[in-house]
């Protein structure tokens, strides 16, 4: 496993090490640990790309920070799931971080066994989101007549959306970007445009994380394993 971390503060650093450490002995044994620190995006984006697993980025940096750096790391290191970190993790900060394409949300108040588990979340190339987002008044809405009660979307997703949808779908549930979707699917970035659009559409979503926070809040993920 190889992981990149930028942050800023060398105290982070030594803690996220051993935890990975011990989690990539555990996920992966056998397999070499490779584990980089840096202060900074521009730092990052100076760094080979090819074979990074997983990018974990503090949102408060000196110079480029925020989305900005959130955007420029992701421009190089496509292939990688970055998962950023912070302090503050309000609703609203949640919600521009995972739309801007991240594959988690990570609040730095996490106790240990928080992180670890929000981590392997990452690793399994799914989207994290902090249970206390999902749950927050200001990102829950009233359910529309015509929207499916919760217990019924994991056969709503099985059934009702067809399977490039579900492709789709999953794909953007591991914080690939429309781009990235195009290309692994090998269909236009247009055609998924389209695709995401119904899909929202069904779901009685606004947007990507008002979907994701649908599906993560009935439990029904599981529904797209197959796609």
């Amino acid at each position: 496993m190889k992981v990149l971390l930028v942050d800023d503060h060398e105290i982070v650093w030594n803690g996220t090490r051993l935890l990975l450490e011990r989690m990539a002995a555990e996920i992966e044994p056998g397999r070499p640990f490779h584990f980089e620190a840096v202060r900074d995006a521009e730092q990052a984006c100076r760094l080979d790309p090819v074979g990074v697993d997983l990018l974990l980025l503090d949102y408060h940096l000196p110079q480029l920070s925020g989305l900005a750096a959130l955007k420029a790391v992701k421009a190089h290191f496509e292939a990688t799931p970055v998962c950023m970190q912070s302090a503050e993790s309000s609703p609203q900060r949640v919600r521009e971080v995972i739309e801007a394409g991240a594959a988690g949300f990570i609040p730095k108040s996490y106790r240990l066994e928080d992180m670890e588990a929000a981590l392997r979340v990452v690793l399994r190339h799914r989207i994290y989101l902090p249970a206390e987002f999902v749950l927050a008044d200001d990102v829950t809405r009233a359910r529309e007549p015509d929207e499916l009660p919760r217990e019924d979307l994991a056969g709503f997703l099985r059934v009702e959306l067809s399977p490039r949808q579900r492709q789709v779908l999953a794909l953007a549930m591991r914080g690939m970007p429309v781009k990235l979707i195009a290309r692994q699917l090998m269909i236009a970035e247009g055609t998924v445009k389209v695709h995401l659009s119904m899909v929202y559409r069904a779901l009685g979503a606004r947007n990507r994380t008002d979907a994701l926070c649908r599906v993560f809040d009935a439990q029904a993920a599981w529904a797209l394993e197959a796609a």
